[in-house]
């Protein structure tokens, strides 16, 4: 297996404000009220045997709050501190993988570079994969993917659901921009009944003022960035293959360095907030803009 290099970033942040959800929904560690402070910025570059992580490593450094080996940060609640664990593990990590899919669960892998394979599929550069109740599974290629495991669903054994899988290509996604181009997505897993979170594909150059997604995780995976992460009032860089965790309810913005173009897969846990990237396409389109979703030029 090729050495996997997986970082992640555990962080406060989404890349645009959107409708709000209802505080800590899905969420089953938030009590209500509760908000989670922010916990320190660190990174985590797993070596060729270990599993790919969301957090920092337990040896992590320490800063405004408290945080374990998968990312979780200390939230303040009626009935004391407890964590809130992020719904969802996920890394960026060079083929060939595998990825512990379990019943229950929610799974999917995004192929970033190359061409990958699994489950008698083949995925290309772009394409998405999710897979529902399903088992341990190699992916195998040459290339880059992006992994997605969700925590067990509560109240599941007795429902006895079978192994499903489906594929979204890239192709078959339109592609959505506004900021005058400068910003473009493509939803890609979030549409019901498919799954209960979202994931599909952002890009651009533009900045993004600071605000809050209440209720709403985010999970950037940055495939190519450069620039500062605010968050709470306080900078970091983000950098290629960096993952960032956004638990809801917090201020933060994104400052792209001057030239520099941001590409990433984007996931909402649970999905609503991607609906803002509809309207602003909407609106740049009602404007005057080109339909990004016409045929470029060759």
């Amino acid at each position: 297996m090729k050495a996997c290099r997986a970082a992640s970033i555990v962080a406060f942040g989404a890349l645009f404000a959107a409708a709000v959800l209802g505080a800590c929904g899905g969420l089953a560690a938030c009590g209500e009220g509760a908000r989670p402070e922010v916990p320190p910025v660190t990174a985590a570059r797993p070596t060729a045997t270990d599993p790919p992580v969301s957090g920092p490593p337990a040896d992590a450094p320490t800063a405004t709050a408290a945080s374990d080996a998968r990312g979780s940060a200390t939230a303040a609640s009626d009935a004391g501190a407890r964590p809130i664990a992020p719904p969802m593990e996920v890394a960026i990590v060079d083929l060939p993988t595998r990825l512990e899919a379990a019943p229950c669960t929610e799974a999917a892998i995004a192929v970033v570079r190359g061409k990958a394979s699994a489950l008698g599929e083949t995925l290309q550069a772009g394409d998405a994969m999710l897979v529902r109740e399903g088992q341990p599974f190699d992916v195998k290629g040459d290339g880059v993917v992006v992994t997605v495991r969700g925590a067990p669903r509560e109240a599941c054994a007795e429902a006895k659901l079978s192994p499903s899988h489906e594929i979204v290509r890239l192709a078959a996604t339109p592609e959505l921009a506004w900021a005058k181009g400068a910003m473009r997505a493509r939803m890609q897993l979030g549409e019901a009944p498919r799954s209960t979170f979202y994931l599909g594909r952002l890009e651009g150059s533009a900045p993004v003022v600071e605000h809050d997604h209440e209720g709403t995780w985010e999970i950037l995976a940055a495939l190519d960035a450069s620039g500062t992460f605010v968050l709470d009032g306080k900078e970091s860089r983000l950098g290629p293959r960096e993952v960032v965790f956004v638990p809801p309810g917090t201020k933060h913005a994104w400052r792209p360095d001057p030239g520099s173009n941001l590409r990433a897969v984007q996931i909402y846990s649970p999905r609503g907030p991607e609906q803002r990237f509809v309207a602003l396409a909407a609106a740049a389109k009602d404007a005057g803009a080109p339909d990004a979703s016409a045929p470029r030029p060759r």
